[in-house]
């Protein structure tokens, strides 16, 4: 018997996710070849560090813009988005406490708290992403203007870009760990593949708040 499907994300989300993801690879990729000397050798997949340079400067611009693109085209689905990124519940307060067992058994959990829709790791990550894309984006725009800044700032500027884009690098691994191979969770990689369905009984035993709501 075919199992009954849900689906999670619509298609204008899910393209804008994977091109937003892989932009930000092709810069995280450019970047740190850019500011780790140890990594400089990875610039050369782009001929040369000067063009990873060209690369990483103007592609910041498009990531930065695509955000922008998505909500003024699809500003239902991003005005839920953000609303649901915003709302922490008690239960979320007590999955994060236990980071949803997936630290187990370094942190124990009896059980999981119920979820809605995305849980609470996701949900902050949300918020990382974008908080961390405006530094990035405020930093990249000083740095690309340099000279209007004073030295010690553009300085001080380039140590919080890369803090940033390392930061932000590590918590995609992250996601991309929980979401593509962790053997609970990698049915998520699914609803972002193909036509974005998953099946009803992972919902019903990771997202049981948000089945609650769609039964109704």
């Amino acid at each position: 018997m075919a199992k009954k499907m849900i689906e999670k994300h619509k298609k204008a989300t899910r393209i804008f996710h994977w091109i937003h993801l892989i932009t930000f690879i092709v810069m995280l990729w450019t970047g740190l070849s850019l500011f780790y000397p140890a990594m400089n050798v990875m610039g050369l997949t782009f001929g040369s560090l000067r063009n990873a340079a060209f690369l990483h400067k103007y592609l910041g611009f498009f990531y930065l813009l695509l955000p922008l693109s998505y909500a003024a085209f699809n500003f239902n689905l991003f005005s839920k988005f953000i609303k649901l990124i915003s709302t922490f519940t008690p239960e979320d307060k007590k999955w994060m406490k236990v980071f949803g067992g997936y630290l187990a058994p370094l942190i124990k959990a009896k059980e999981v708290p119920p979820q809605g829709k995305i849980n609470a790791g996701q949900k902050l990550l949300g918020w990382i992403i974008i908080v961390f894309s405006l530094c990035l984006g405020l930093t990249g725009s000083m740095m690309f203007f340099y000279a209007s800044f004073p030295g010690y700032l553009i300085q001080l500027v380039i140590i919080v870009h890369v803090f940033c884009g390392t930061f932000l690098g590590s918590a995609i691994i992250v996601h991309f760990y929980l979401g593509a191979v962790n053997p609970s969770s990698r049915k998520e990689l699914g609803t972002m593949l193909g036509n974005g369905m998953i099946d009803e009984e992972y919902v019903m035993k990771h997202n049981e708040l948000w089945y609650e709501e769609l039964k109704k």
